[in-house]
């Protein structure tokens, strides 16, 4: 009796032996069967990354979304089919059981792919164009219906299959591989979420480690929770109820981890108090003495009503179709399409008839979410320059900008994640945004000359002013270089323009592109007008200040008569969004803005007041010839007054300079000016440099460690003039932040200068990424008691990097 026992039992042991070798081989095929979907999935998306047309992207959405259904369910059913040839339950009684049993596991199924899709989707770049809880909720009921329909197919699946073989299974039974299913399918899948975050913060490493974070946490949170639910062992119900524990503390970090609006750092102002300028007289962005009135223009058929029925003044359409083809999303939505685009726009306008005529200022919007208007967000511009007594428009060009249901879509030129809507390039879209500039200008000049019109002789057209943001800050330069062409580079000249020759004086760019347009190939040129570039050191979408590059290519003519000026402003905690009030504190999309680092921007109100004090001083200025704003340009601590207390690095030139050296040359030993010369003793580094953001070169010094540094021009004649200017920055490297420099006369008599440089400036626009440093020039202006025949840059004690550029005698 006792042998039989003994060979019971080590008959049992065999079978549990042999069960757990099932187990395991169900597991690896478990693992098999999900990575290879997986890899099938990843494929299909780096394929639909690739992809830019949007009708090609929608097909393969749903392709992927049918192939993610499709192998799910036949992974589902071939497992089941297989178990059930292996099991045959005559009990009836166990078969309803095990039905009921079909339902509760075909739910944990369900319940558990749409957690992992709601995770993927509210940190995905995916925007619908409405509020983010909009776009959530949205989400939300579209996966939710997929995935139950998902869930009732398999049931269906189940029961059709166990009625034909007319066998059930055991719920225990089919955890030998369910539980695992869930455990490997939730990693695999939250995965996703690592490729995601690498790509929006340009950082593998981070995106890497929040994205395992939270596989894992997810992974022990759906995994313990069906675990516990399904197994009856207390013992195998505790431990998952641990793990279970344990990654609901892990997904309740993480998702507070992403709520939050970022890092309070620590940000040092550093003003220097050497030669302070001095300080304006007044605030030019205070609102002035006219009084204004506001109105819109457009199509009078436009399914907006501003621009529809409630259109003050109704204008014509434009045919731009030999330029470009409008997107489908964007032609069913606006009603219109390329061969009839509106002129639509709201005006803001000085009300005092006997004081006009008044200077024009043209304000446009860069690419933002079609469905959401920007040209309402440059009201704060508007109305200042109305009061001021100019004509300020804000051009409506939405039905350009990309589409909301394009994935990964965002404004201007994305940094991190940069995609557009359109079909067809990005040549066409800035010709058009820049044509329809023109054709708001020529509707202008013709209200001029309408009796009827209530604009009739109150346009100054010889003084007009752009504004661009942007994608805008670019189309104002294209606009100024068209406004003088009779025919488009790049096309045959069966496509004319319409002599447009409109008095365009002032461009002043918010944000800026570069090289969106490239005419023959080449970058955009400009000539003789005055510009102004103005960027945030925290804009998450432009990581860079890429309009300097159009500052650069901006050449004046020698001794013209015309007085003309190129500056620009770099502003520490400024964003990209908030200098228009309808694109705000993120630069990015609902759901990937949540990994931005916003608490180091300043507040809306303040960004914006920085903007309008340089737009009222530009276009003063430049339309209204009032030049005791000019020193704002030349140094902008004349406005610490009334600007925010923050960082700023700025630049300027003009057209009444004499360059000595621009280090330009091959020949490093030579200036740019004819005769000069140039000698360096004890400098580790020095020579020309090719600085890409500027688009220029630029000299290098660093001095031999406990030596004196030093790099002399001398001049072949002596130039009289006001004073010297240069720019000059540092690279992060380096402890001393100053140097000397001296400015020698004819008689041999020299004046001394101590230069304060301001160190590279820290940012951090991602809560992920690293601290970055943003090194930029600073223009420094030293007055010249004589004709000066020489310049020396003196460096000791300091191992730091000094980048030197545009050295000019101001007259």
């Amino acid at each position: 009796m006792s042998t039989k026992v003994i060979e019971l039992k080590i008959d049992d042991d065999n079978d549990g032996e042999n069960a757990s070798r099932k187990k395991l081989s169900t597991t690896i095929k478990d693992i098999v069967l999900i990575g290879i979907c997986f890899l099938i999935l990843i494929i299909m998306i780096i394929v639909l990354v690739i992809m830019r047309s949007l009708t090609i992207q929608l097909l393969a959405l749903i392709i992927i979304s049918t192939v993610a259904i499709f192998l799910v369910i036949c992974i589902f059913s071939i497992r089941l089919w297989m178990k059930l040839k292996k099991q045959n339950i005559e009990s009836s009684q166990s078969k309803k059981k095990n039905i009921g049993n079909c339902i509760v596991n075909a739910i944990s199924i369900g319940l558990t792919v749409l957690t992992l899709l709601l995770s993927a989707s509210v940190m995905s770049p995916l925007n619908l164009g409405y509020s983010s809880f909009a776009t959530f909720v949205v989400f939300l009921i579209y996966m939710s219906t997929i995935i139950w329909i998902i869930t009732l197919i398999v049931y269906i699946l189940i029961i059709a299959i166990s009625f034909l073989w007319k066998k059930s299974y055991s719920i225990r039974q089919q955890l030998s591989y369910g539980t695992a299913s869930f455990f490997i399918g939730s990693f695999l899948i939250c995965s996703l979420f690592m490729l995601i975050v690498a790509v929006t913060i340009n950082s593998a490493l981070s995106g890497f480690g929040l994205g395992l974070a939270l596989a894992l946490s997810h992974t022990l949170l759906v995994g313990g929770i069906v675990g516990a639910i399904l197994y009856h062992s207390k013992t195998v119900k505790i431990i998952c109820s641990v793990l279970a524990a344990i990654g609901c503390v892990g997904v309740c970090l993480i998702l507070w981890y992403y709520l939050i609006d970022g890092y309070t750092m620590k940000i040092d102002i550093i003003i220097p108090s050497e030669r302070f300028p001095h300080n304006l007289t007044n605030d030019p962005s205070l609102n002035g003495n006219y009084s204004y009135g506001f109105l819109t223009y457009g199509s009078g058929f436009d399914n907006r009503i501003e621009y529809g029925s409630k259109a003050s003044i109704i204008t014509p359409t434009i045919d731009l179709s030999s330029i470009i083809t409008l997107s489908s999303f964007n032609k069913q939505y606006f009603k219109y399409n390329e061969s009839a685009l509106p002129l639509n726009g709201q005006i803001w306008y000085p009300t005092n008839i006997s004081n006009g005529p008044y200077p024009i200022v043209l304000m446009v919007h860069g690419n933002h979410i079609s469905t959401e208007s920007s040209e309402p967000g440059y009201e704060y511009l508007g109305t200042m320059l109305a009061s001021q007594g100019f004509l300020a428009v804000s051009i409506d060009e939405n039905f350009l900008n990309v589409a909301p249901l394009y994935s990964g879509t965002g404004y201007g030129r994305m940094s991190k994640i940069k995609k557009y809507d359109v079909s067809f390039s990005r040549r066409s879209q800035f010709i058009a945004r820049a044509l329809i500039i023109l054709e708001t200008l020529k509707q202008l000049c013709l209200w001029n000359t309408q009796e009827k019109n209530q604009f009739y002789n109150q346009l100054d057209l010889s003084n007009i002013g752009l504004m661009g943001h942007s994608v805008g800050g670019e189309t104002i330069v294209i606009a100024y270089m068209l406004n003088k062409l009779k025919y488009l580079p790049d096309y045959p000249t069966s496509i004319s323009l319409n002599n447009y020759n409109f008095g365009i004086k002032a461009l002043f760019s918010i944000s800026g592109t570069d090289d969106g347009y490239t005419p023959l190939g080449h970058s955009l040129e400009s000539h003789d007008v005055t510009m102004f570039g103005i960027h945030g050191i925290y804009d998450g979408d432009l990581s860079s200040f890429l309009f300097q590059a159009k500052l650069k290519n901006l050449q004046f003519t020698s001794n013209s008569s015309n007085y003309n000026f190129k500056a620009s402003l770099y502003v520490h905690q400024a964003n990209h969004g908030q200098f228009n009030t309808n694109w705000g504190r993120y630069d990015l999309m609902p759901g990937v803005n949540q990994l931005m680092n916003v608490r180091p921007i300043m507040t809306i109100e303040r960004q914006q007041h920085i903007c309008k004090m340089y737009m009222a001083a530009l276009m003063n200025i430049v339309l209204k010839n009032k030049m005791q704003y000019r020193i704002l340009f030349e140094d902008y601590r004349a406005g610490l007054t009334y600007l925010h207390h923050t960082n700023y690095i700025s630049t300027f030139q003009d057209s009444n300079e004499i360059v000595i050296a621009d280090f330009e040359n091959y020949d490093v030993t030579l200036g740019t000016i004819t005769g000069s010369t140039i000698n360096a003793t004890n400098l580790l580094l020095w020579g020309s440099v090719y600085v890409n953001v500027y688009r220029s070169a630029m000299l290098i010094l660093q001095p031999v460690e406990n030596l004196v540094g030093k790099y002399a021009i001398n001049l072949q004649n002596s130039i009289n003039g006001s004073s010297i200017r240069f720019m000059i920055g540092r690279t992060p490297e380096g402890q001393v932040d100053n140097l000397t420099v001296l400015l020698w006369y004819e008689n041999e008599t020299f004046d001394s200068f101590i230069v304060h440089v301001l160190p590279a400036l820290s940012k951090r626009i991602f809560k992920l990424s690293s601290t970055e440093y943003v090194t930029a020039v600073q223009t420094i202006s030293l007055p010249l008691l004589s004709p000066v025949i020489g310049l020396e840059f003196v460096v000791n004690d300091t191992n730091a990097q000094f980048l030197i550029d545009n050295i000019v005698v101001a007259k």
